[in-house]
């Protein structure tokens, strides 16, 4: 039995609860008995609905601890661990006190477990906030040293986290079922949003936050319209913290008519407004890995990024186009993408041939299978893990 914890599944928290989701459905898929635990389930009942769309058919034991009675909730970690009796617990994220605690029960009951970081681990992110996060450090190292293993989301941040806390990790990072965008049609963006079936444009999908660097994005293609590019930019994702800032930037830039904000969107429409995109676009100012640049490229679109990104091997293998990290190098990608129509296209078949050699789901639940095994002390991977 392979149990999955983490903090919450909320569509809008972006990579973590996708993997913990995709993992668990491909595991199930492969024969393996799964669980998944969370603290606090999607809260809209449309978005429960998807998740329960996405586990169709799969043996997968949920459990959503917000759903349960408060009286019922002290202790019920421990009951579902003894009900469950997991061989291996798959830990996701580092700083909530849920997963936290599990962690402190799975040693006491000698149950190993395994860690993701989602990037949390990363020099950049251990600096913001940073007092909070070190005393966390300071207080629980046990949580870390008591794992089997640790999974970085790149390699950046496992050379940090080898050098920092004297541990190895494994370079473990977000997959994506290739074949949903790039089979995914147009129609379902564009008839929600019927005013860009005659009009180009470029995406954006992520939260409206500082990190994402939505505004040296808006900076930048306000630069490349002045060299000639004439396609919209849609920016779709739900507010964060700045979304105010970002209206802002849009009216002192005089780009009103040509920036769109449309909100969240999530799994098919999603998908639909990959497929109706000219070219994907994201300049932050930190990405732990980039799940939206990798949806991007899967739906076979010239994806134009920063190294900030951190998509190991990618630009290597010319399957995005990793431009510089400021305004007008960042513009000049722009312009060459949505004007050379012929790079465009074979940037964007390259972009999708890559992912799906390597960031194939089976591909990688094979390789946690594997980790999981060195972690129970086995040579081998049972089938069932029972």
């Amino acid at each position: 039995m392979i149990l999955h914890v983490i903090e919450n599944l909320f569509p809008e928290s972006g990579g973590p609860p996708t993997v913990v989701i995709e993992f668990a459905r491909h595991q199930a898929r492969s024969g393996r008995r799964v669980a998944v635990i969370c603290n606090r389930g999607p809260r809209r009942p449309e978005q429960r609905a998807a998740l329960m769309e996405t586990w169709s058919g799969l043996p997968i034991d949920f459990t959503d601890f917000s759903l349960l009675d408060p009286s019922a909730r002290r202790g019920a970690m421990d009951r579902h661990i003894e009900r469950l009796q997991p061989k291996i617990i798959h830990i996701h994220c580092m700083w909530e006190s849920f997963v936290r605690t599990t962690a402190a029960k799975a040693r006491r009951r000698d149950v190993p477990y395994v860690i993701s970081t989602h990037g949390m681990l990363h020099p950049y992110v251990l600096s913001q906030k940073r007092l909070k996060k070190w005393v966390y450090l300071t207080l629980f190292p046990q949580i870390i040293g008591g794992a089997r293993e640790l999974y970085s989301l790149n390699r950046e941040e496992a050379d940090y986290v080898a050098k920092r806390f004297g541990c190895r990790s494994s370079v473990l990072a977000n997959g994506i079922d290739a074949g949903e965008y790039s089979h995914a049609s147009p129609n379902l963006f564009l008839e929600k949003f019927p005013q860009f079936s005659k009009q180009s444009f470029i995406l954006f999908v992520g939260r409206i936050h500082p990190i994402k660097g939505i505004d040296q994005l808006i900076r930048s293609y306000s630069l490349a319209r002045t060299r000639g590019c004439t396609h919209a930019l849609v920016i779709a994702g739900p507010d964060d913290g700045c979304k105010a800032e970002i209206d802002a930037l849009i009216d002192s830039l005089s780009l009103r008519q040509h920036v769109h904000l449309v909100g969240g969107l999530f799994g098919e429409i999603k998908r639909s407004a990959f497929a109706a995109c000219s070219v994907f676009a994201h300049r932050p100012r930190f990405e732990g890995f980039g799940i939206t640049v990798v949806e991007g490229m899967a739906a076979g679109k010239p994806v134009v990024t920063t190294k900030e990104c951190k998509l190991d091997g990618a630009g290597e293998a010319g399957a995005l186009c990793v431009a510089p990290d400021t305004d007008e190098g960042f513009a000049d990608a722009l312009v060459r993408y949505t004007g050379d129509h012929a790079a465009a296209r074979d940037l964007g078949t390259r972009a999708q041939s890559w992912v799906r050699t390597n960031l194939d789901w089976e591909a990688l639940a094979r390789f946690a299978d594997e980790s999981y095994a060195k972690a129970m002390g086995q040579s081998v991977v049972y089938p069932g893990m029972r």
